[in-house]
């Protein structure tokens, strides 16, 4: 068990305009085809890394920020038994919202996090060098799986499942059609990768807590820059070792969780020196930033209704202007929510 983490009262202006940055791009890359801005840093990628990707981990990054004060709260109210167990109601419906609303490709964001957020309930009252090793230790096992396993081929689209060819073991877990028809961010095992970034937003709530700026740049810088370096390494090839390996959400092995975890922390190194030092403020982010889950299922239901109609190509200005309408209705939403004090949360 830990030692007492202190409950910070000083709240990081960053952190706030960091959470409403991730739903700004995550708008963004979500209407992309609605407004015809279908350019390759804004899609994902099978084989390289976009600035797409940097969104969702970035989402897992805040949920573990999140998740840590959360749990430090709950367990001092109500004890650290009923705390677990709410946490893990919490995730679970999350993971069930998610069933709902991917019909058909179910591994996207919401069930990442959700599946990642069960998975490091039993490590959250642990110290910050355990959650660090099991980070490691998660990624490592989802590797070993891609590399000694047939998950590795079906995940890098080399073969495809059938149920004839399934071995047993998968085929006697329920709904295994449903749970491995499509390989995108990981597949069912991909929680294992993404929980490397909701850890480390896990010790960045600890390193806050501390109230030592100095501590906080220099631990963001230093493992943002080696998590960097590591992931790169990772993805080149090794002569008479090992092969390429792609920085790519797609697959989810090793190279992307390490990539992505450092350059979240860069990015929390970013905002921290704007908004927190420089005193520099994006309008509206803070607002969209307090009900992420809301303007995300309603951003889903827009868009989903958006695809029942066949929407011309536009030019590129018209497209841009349709994407600032896009995000101003959905600040103005945002706005009125926070003015009003309402958070939807579940």
């Amino acid at each position: 068990m830990e030692s007492t983490v202190p409950i910070t009262k000083k709240r990081l202006v960053s952190l706030d305009q960091l959470r409403g940055y991730a739903i700004f791009g995550m708008l963004l890359v979500n209407s992309k085809e609605l407004f015809s801005l279908e350019y390759i840093q804004i899609s994902h990628h099978r084989d390289f890394f976009t600035y797409a990707d940097t969104i969702a981990p970035l989402f897992m990054f805040v949920v573990g920020i999140g998740m840590r004060l959360s749990w430090l709260r709950r367990s001092e109210q109500v004890g650290v038994s009923a705390a677990r167990v709410s946490m893990f109601k919490r995730f679970g419906l999350m993971t069930l919202i998610a069933f709902a609303i991917y019909t058909g490709w179910l591994w996207d964001a919401l069930m990442d996090i959700g599946l990642a957020g069960m998975i490091a309930i039993p490590l959250i009252d642990k110290k910050p060098r355990t959650r660090i090793l099991a980070a490691f230790g998660l990624v490592a096992l989802y590797q070993a799986l891609c590399l000694f396993t047939f998950y590795g081929p079906w995940i890098m689209r080399e073969v495809q499942l059938e149920e004839n060819s399934m071995p047993l073991l998968i085929r006697l877990i329920p709904l295994h059609g449903e749970l491995f028809k499509v390989a995108i961010n990981g597949g069912p095992f991909g929680p294992l990768s993404w929980c490397m970034m909701l850890l480390f937003g896990t010790v960045v709530y600890d390193w806050i807590a501390l109230g030592n700026e100095r501590h906080l740049l220099l631990s963001c810088l230093g493992w943002g820059l080696g998590l960097c370096v590591a992931g790169y390494l990772l993805s080149m090839e090794w002569s008479g070792l090992k092969s390429a390996w792609p920085i790519s959400a797609y697959y989810m092995t090793a190279p992307f969780p390490l990539w992505a975890t450092g350059l979240c922390l860069l990015q929390l190194l970013i905002f921290y020196l704007f908004c927190d030092r420089l005193h520099v403020k994006i309008p509206t982010f803070a607002a969209v930033g307090m009900n992420p889950l809301f303007i995300y299922i309603a951003q889903s239901l827009v868009l989903d209704v958006a695809e029942g109609f066949e929407i011309p190509h536009v030019p590129v200005v018209l497209g841009i202007a349709g994407f600032v309408l896009f995000y101003g209705l959905f600040a103005v939403v945002a706005v009125g929510m926070q003015r009003k004090n309402i958070m939807i949360k579940i």
